[in-house]
């Protein structure tokens, strides 16, 4: 059975000595002090923890005795552990005695430790764990103010965070001038204990902790939402009326925001609208929707503080589009030759967005209007011909057609005229945001100096009407060195960041940047540096441009 120490009592350790089981020269030697392992004991209320100690000499050789604990502090318990260092007789050895030292409040504490006529005080440093927090009430309605109390010795911060279990961190009210109340508004679904970040104790307020509480906090829920769908099943463009339930409303500037609301698996809703106190929606849902509506923001109308992404119990569906019926003016087009696709569904439109992929390549939009697209494939490419960025019911959609399938001869691409100056360059239409533009042409790179550049080049002329960041796409036939320039009319080199990554060889093409441009006009120089290779590259026979804002 063990012995126990509380308060101030006094515990003494006797030993029977027999000469087989300690040192004979321990009455010989003078003891010098009292070693505690560990010196200071940092413990959590509720824990236990082990401290050996021995008296000592001068060279650190223990010396055998008996030991007594006595001035146990506030807050803690200790006992000797009989179970430590037996003999095969069942006899302890004096050189050393472990305590089990209990915490039972938190306290700056300590119990002193005596043998050989040597005392040592060994510190306890109790700190809140798992505590008795005072919770004025655990199951608190939706708005309701809680009060959590601290127990005696703790202390709250002014930086303190409040989290239920299960909930969002809690609103905090107030904090009590003396430290130990907060008041609380807990959000909604908190279902188990509160945990307290940032918090100390009175005897050291250099300490931070966290602590967690014994009781816990329950809040009505608010998981899903039973919303109202005016039409669950629309046709294509039509307005859906979202009500949400009785004391429900959302936060306009989330649901507003890009992904506020969402219908998942299908491009997101347009032309949302929020009513003026917050509980109606509309929307028009994307062609091919068919899953629960997801909306950022949802609150407790009493609860504004505490805003969640929530999905609807009824899901909505929509009709599917998913191939935009087209042709093409030609399946087999000459290397350069531009390609009509013209869409035969009145449901699909085309404009610059819009961009045609055959196989691995984009290619190359001149324009697009309504029902027609007018692209030049990259000579060579070859694949079924699918749309990105399509119009079907006022929503850009990435389709596949039904137009078959497009191989453009790889071969020489016809020149066009002008290239051989900034005063002639032809001009590459500049793309509005989210649209495309470009130029594949032929090779005759008849700018002889190309400006401050110094060697022969071709220009196209860019006109930038408002400041933007554009992105640049430079391809050619074969594994020459090329780069895309920047310059002036007077061909001087305007020093923005040249589309220049690569050398010569395999893989070098294409070569892709993005420029902040300002307002002004520009022409941009494709300038080969096959010449400066030993043996020197041939120049391709055809180069591409692609612009996009």
């Amino acid at each position: 059975m063990k012995r126990l120490l509380r308060g101030l009592g006094v515990l003494a350790v006797p030993v029977a000595f027999l000469s087989c089981s300690g040192d004979p020269t321990s009455g010989f030697r003078e003891p010098s002090e009292i070693t505690a392992s560990p010196s200071t004991v940092f413990i959590n209320v509720g824990e236990s923890k082990q401290v050996v100690v021995s008296l000592v000499d001068e060279q650190g050789n223990q010396i055998a005795t008996d030991f007594e604990i006595s001035a146990v502090g506030t807050g803690v318990t200790v006992q000797q552990d009989t179970a430590f260092l037996h003999t095969t007789a069942g006899l302890s050895i004096p050189n050393q005695v472990r305590y089990d030292v209990s915490a039972t409040g938190i306290a700056n504490s300590s119990f002193t430790v005596s043998a050989g006529g040597i005392s040592r005080v060994i510190p306890v440093k109790v700190t809140p764990s798992t505590v008795d927090l005072l919770i004025s009430n655990p199951t608190p309605a939706w708005g309701d103010t809680i009060t959590l109390t601290a127990p005696a010795g703790a202390l709250f911060t002014d930086t303190s965070v409040v989290t239920f279990a299960g909930g969002p961190p809690g609103d905090i009210v107030s904090l009590s001038d003396d430290r130990t109340v907060l008041t609380v508004v807990p959000g909604p679904n908190t279902t188990g204990a509160v945990t307290i970040s940032h918090t100390t104790v009175t005897y050291d307020q250099s300490l931070d902790f966290t602590v967690t509480s014994v009781g816990t906090v329950t809040s009505p829920t608010l998981t899903v939402l039973e919303a109202g769908l005016s039409n669950q099943t629309p046709a294509l463009g039509e307005t859906v009326t979202l009500t949400l339930p009785a004391g429900i409303r959302v936060v306009p500037e989330s649901v507003l925001a890009v992904g506020g609301l969402a219908v998942p698996g299908a491009v997101d809703p347009r032309s949302i609208t929020v009513s003026t106190d917050s509980s109606v929606l509309t929307f028009i849902p994307a062609p091919n929707s068919d899953s629960v509506v997801q909306i950022h923001g949802v609150v407790p109308s009493v609860l504004p503080q505490f805003p969640q992404v929530l999905e609807t119990t009824l899901k909505i569906t929509t009709p599917v589009i998913d191939t935009a019926r087209s042709t093409v003016s030609s399946a087999t087009p000459g290397a350069g030759v531009p390609v009509i696709l013209t869409s035969t569904d009145p449901a699909i439109t085309f404009d610059r967005g819009t961009q045609v992929i055959l196989g691995a390549d984009t290619a190359v939009t001149l324009s697009a209007t309504g029902p027609t697209l007018t692209f030049v494939p990259i000579p060579g490419s070859t694949g079924a011909v699918n749309v990105t960025g399509a119009f079907a019911a006022g929503f850009r959609l990435d389709l596949p057609t039904n137009a078959g399938t497009v191989t453009a001869t790889n071969a020489a691409v016809a020149a066009t005229p002008g290239t051989g100056s900034t005063a002639t360059a032809p001009t590459i239409v500049t793309p509005a945001a989210g649209e495309h533009s470009g130029i594949v042409d032929g090779t005759p790179f008849g700018f002889a100096t190309c400006g401050d550049i110094g060697i022969p080049c071709q220009v196209y002329k860019f006109v930038v009407a408002a400041d933007g960041t554009f992105n640049f796409e430079l391809r050619w036939s074969n594994s020459s060195d090329l780069g895309l320039y920047f310059l002036d009319a007077a061909a001087a080199d305007l020093g923005v960041t040249d589309c220049d990554a690569h050398g010569n060889g395999a893989g070098n093409s294409p070569e892709v940047c993005s420029v902040a441009l300002v307002a002004g006009t520009y022409y941009l120089a494709a300038v080969p540096f096959g010449a400066f290779y030993t043996p020197a590259d041939p120049n391709p026979n055809w180069i591409s441009i692609r612009v996009g804002q």
